[in-house]
């Protein structure tokens, strides 16, 4: 007889775990697209309503409609499509900001702010105390009105002057650190000749980072570079390069050797990693010197320029050692520098378990044997601990490179911000205004931003809060006094 069996009851599926968005109503692909930290900026209602919609829901957990106040700081009045929000609009004259305030209503505090600072006329660009108080005052005045943990948005671009471009959106975001916490930042590509818009995001919520007492003055002139946003193609890094943790293109060097110099002129690298600058500029027809301080990248680099097309003999130079002392590094041969290009370390980002090199994430590195930062040497300014000591011995070394060139010459940094232990650290802009300041031996020269359009995007923060992709970095062009 057949035996009777039980049926056995499966176990009970786990139910999905739904992700809950607190932040906003967007889907989850639309999140991750407002993440990317450059975007093409299509006209004011598509800037408008994107900020909006990403740092508001439409409604409150009371049920209310949440309030968006939009202050234009000119007499223009850009088209503003509020998403069911309730919009309220203030303008006020940039020779006002400091006196501008709202006052407590049936409305406030707001869910968040949009500053429009992109028409003010150059009355913000004065680097005088009295100007620099207002801002803060203006700044401490939104803050008043906005509810604890909102976002501020500043909308701002360079402001062009007598001298030449001021960096306006460094100076706003660098005041703003006394009454919010600088989160972040976005950058609007424009087409043509059009300066890119800078979209700061603060927040309504104490700052645990730097945070400047007073701005120095700074020295500014004519731009450098026609090219104010570029996005390179890099080819695949070999193996050799694969060994260092953060090569810049050979592409992007091109960018600007070709439109800074001659052929025949002398470029130099003071930290120049596996040799991308000196292989860019030899096939450019440039001369190439670099000095680097690891001897393992210093080895790659000569194998690497030694086989480069163009690497003729006495057209190169791979010194090994500490770039604060090119002068004597750099043969006679090499002398005066023509133009100086290169990228420092990222501070201490390499240290960071979260940091993405390229696509490649720290944990992905570690299980191919592959280095995750450039030395342990103390001489490396990437194991810096303190950010202001870091800031400091960068800019001693790049005045050792302005000895070597001479006046009216450029240097470019390609740098990015970056965010560690959750606060943001401006290294692009503290750099220039530590080398650009009266006393300093550059003035600033225009920055071409390097867009990287071949790096995956990453749901950092999906949900629960504002944590972009940094896919832009700084390249600053500085001239030699």
């Amino acid at each position: 007889m057949p035996t009777a069996q039980r049926a056995v009851a499966s176990p009970a599926a786990k139910p999905k775990r739904t992700l809950e968005n607190r932040v906003n109503d967007l889907s989850w692909r639309d999140w991750l697209l407002f993440q990317k930290s450059f975007f093409a900026l299509a006209g004011d209602e598509s800037l408008y309503g994107d900020l909006i919609q990403f740092f508001t829901k439409r409604y409150a957990p009371d049920s209310r409609t949440n309030r968006v106040m939009a202050i234009t700081v000119s007499d223009a009045r850009p088209a503003i499509a509020p998403h069911g929000r309730m919009l309220f609009r203030e303008t006020v004259a940039s020779q006002d900001i400091g006196r501008w305030h709202y006052g407590e209503t049936d409305f406030t505090p707001f869910d968040f702010i949009v500053v429009d600072l992109r028409q003010c006329d150059a009355t913000l660009a004065e680097q005088t105390p009295a100007s620099q108080e207002d801002v803060r005052r203006f700044l401490a005045n939104c803050r008043a009105v906005l509810k604890d943990g909102g976002f501020c948005v500043l909308l701002s671009q360079e402001v062009e002057t007598a001298a030449g471009r001021y960096p306006l959106p460094w100076m706003l975001s660098s005041l703003a650190r006394r009454s919010f916490r600088l989160r972040d930042e976005r950058i609007g590509l424009q087409a043509d000749d059009a300066a890119p818009v800078y979209v700061n995001v603060l927040q309504a919520i104490p700052e645990i980072g730097p945070v400047h007492e007073a701005l120095p003055a700074l020295r500014v002139c004519a731009p450098a570079i026609r090219e104010q946003w570029v996005k390179p193609r890099p080819k695949p890094r070999n193996k050799k390069e694969m060994l260092h943790p953060a090569k810049f293109p050979e592409e992007l060097v091109q960018t600007f050797v070709t439109e800074l110099t001659d052929e025949g002129a002398v470029v130099f690298d003071p930290m120049g990693g596996t040799g991308s600058t000196a292989v860019a500029a030899l096939a450019a027809n440039r001369k190439a010197v670099i000095i680097e301080l690891g001897d393992a990248w210093a080895d790659i680099a000569r194998t690497r320029v030694a086989e480069a097309p163009g690497a003729a003999r006495g057209r190169w130079h791979v010194a090994h050692g500490d770039a604060r002392k090119a002068a004597k590094l750099i043969p006679a041969a090499f002398k005066p520098v023509a133009y100086t290009v290169t990228s420092p370390p990222y501070w201490r980002i390499l240290h960071n378990p979260g940091m993405h090199v390229s696509d490649e994430g720290q944990k992905a590195r570690q299980a191919k044997g592959l280095r995750t930062t450039y030395s342990e040497s103390k001489a490396d300014l990437g194991n810096v601990q303190d950010y202001e000591h870091f800031i400091d011995e960068l800019a001693g070394i790049y005045n050792c490179c302005a000895d070597v060139m001479e006046s009216g010459r450029v240097l470019t940094i390609v740098t990015k911000n970056v965010k560690f232990e959750r606060a943001q650290y401006p290294i692009a802009w503290d750099l220039v205004l530590k080398l650009c300041g009266d006393d300093g031996r550059f003035e600033y020269a225009g920055t071409t931003f390097w867009c990287q359009d071949d790096v995956g995007l990453k749901p950092f923060g999906m949900g629960c809060d504002w944590i972009s992709n940094i896919l832009h970095n700084y390249c600053l062009h500085l001239r030699v006094r």
